[in-house]
């Protein structure tokens, strides 16, 4: 009995160490207390580690379910907010923007996606030793939320007004896939600057357009759209391409270049007159090696090819080297061979094209 007396203690020690080391977030009411609804957003998830399932993956599960729990939070508040607003408590201004908010928001992964990387979103987790079980609890502070979101509407402007400036001025020297890389950019910049807009109105209801910045957002949208459009099949090139097969002419690679090109808004003419580019390749397979292994012969080849473009605005050759493919073989013979290698050259040239029409 004295034996136990000790041991007893000792549990009862433990336990106590073990409560206060219990955060407070696990404890509903607590969460209640230290994260109220009026100036958090919050999400809770708890469980248990399942069989085979390591204890880092389980946590990682639980403060993902804790995240979704945080965005269902915002998307109710959303969803509140928008039944909640009655056509007379629109400005005129704004009407627009409100039928946005409405359908973008309309969709969960909309939201989850637009509070994903929020720098003030803090997750934490926390496995009892007593019974095993892990909790996790996501949080944000309302005005935090709003902070990250006024700046990052602010960074991402910033972004697509400095790729509008850029796609104008390649515009205007006629580097034109240069242009239109710069214009979907600034597209791609506007459509995350739209959700956080959306979201920034939702949750901040002190928000005006001036801090939405949704006038310079319509006014760029329509700049690179208009850009956008214009540019579409835009650069022209007048493409000569003599390539050889051993003895035969061999027109798979005209139509692998061309194939490339046209996927990045390239067209391609027969005038050199109407076009922006002019590319000159010459491309021969050369006879390497027979090798004899008994009744099966091994062929090796390689391809030499030489590739010019030229500039036709200002009539000035842009580049002129040749490449060489590796060696390549075949036991069916020198043209299986050179195939090969012409499979391995091909993409050096569409890629050798492609950045310095791009300049």
């Amino acid at each position: 009995m004295r034996r136990l007396i000790p041991i007893i203690c000792f549990l009862l020690v433990v336990l106590q160490l073990a409560a206060q080391m219990l955060p407070e977030w696990t404890n509903a009411a607590s969460r209640k207390m230290y994260y109220p609804l009026e100036a958090y957003y919050t999400g809770y998830a708890e469980g248990e580690q399942q069989k085979g399932e390591a204890l880092e993956d389980a946590i990682s599960r639980l403060k993902d379910a804790a995240r979704a729990e945080l965005a269902s939070t915002i998307r109710t508040t959303v969803e509140q907010t928008i039944d909640s607003r009655t056509q007379s408590d629109l400005v005129q201004s704004t009407r627009d923007f409100e039928e946005q908010i409405k359908e973008t928001f309309s969709v969960e992964t909309r939201i989850s996606s637009s509070i994903k990387d929020i720098q003030g979103l803090q997750i934490e987790a926390y496995r009892n030793p007593s019974n095993g079980t892990i909790a996790a609890f996501a949080y944000v502070k309302r005005q935090t939320l709003v902070n990250q979101l006024t700046r990052r509407i602010a960074m991402l402007s910033g972004k697509a007004e400095n790729e509008w400036q850029q796609a104008f001025s390649n515009y205007e020297q006629g580097q034109k896939t240069q242009a239109r890389s710069h214009a979907e950019s600034g597209m791609a910049q506007l459509t995350q600057l739209e959700d956080l807009q959306s979201l920034l109105a939702i949750v901040d209801e002190f928000a005006d357009e001036e801090t939405l910045q949704t006038a310079q957002t319509q006014t760029l949208k329509r700049q690179l759209t208009d850009m956008l459009s214009q540019l579409r099949n835009a650069v022209a090139v007048y493409l000569q391409c003599d390539a050889k097969l051993i003895d035969r002419n061999y027109p798979a690679l005209r139509g692998a270049v061309e194939g490339a090109l046209s996927e990045i808004g390239v067209s391609f003419v027969d005038d050199p007159t109407a076009a922006d580019w002019a590319v000159y390749i010459t491309a021969s397979a050369q006879e390497y090696t027979k090798t004899d292994f008994g009744s099966v012969s091994n062929y090796t080849a390689f391809i030499e090819a030489h590739l010019d473009i030229e500039r036709l605005s200002d009539k000035k050759r842009i580049y002129s080297n040749s490449i060489t493919s590796k060696n390549k073989s075949h036991t069916k013979g020198f043209d299986h061979a050179a195939r090969e290698a012409y499979k391995e050259i091909t993409p050096q040239i569409q890629s050798i094209i492609q950045s310095q029409i791009a300049q």
